[in-house]
């Protein structure tokens, strides 16, 4: 028993836990923003149906392939593809 413990520890301390990892907490940091992003675009009635279903197609496929990834730049580019949704609207 005790031998099976020591090699589940050793094990764990090779292996960088997500909770640790500071690209996925930033990844999901920025899935956040743009999420609060498309957010205010449909409260301020900015953008229509179309328009949001398009921000949160782009906006919740990157920001999970970020976390598996553990990088945060698919979610910058998230953010910059809502940025030109957003530009597209005016």
């Amino acid at each position: 028993m005790l031998a099976i413990t020591t090699k589940t520890l050793e094990r764990n301390r090779k292996l960088p836990s997500q909770r640790r990892s500071w690209n996925v907490w930033l990844g999901l940091l920025l899935g956040a923003l743009g999420l609060i992003h498309v957010a205010s675009m449909s409260a301020s009635a900015v953008a229509e149906l179309p328009h949001i279903l398009a921000a949160l197609t782009v906006l919740i496929p990157l920001t999970m392939f970020g976390v598996v990834m553990r990088s945060p730049w698919p979610e910058a580019l998230a953010l910059v593809l809502l940025g030109v949704i957003n530009i597209t609207l005016t």
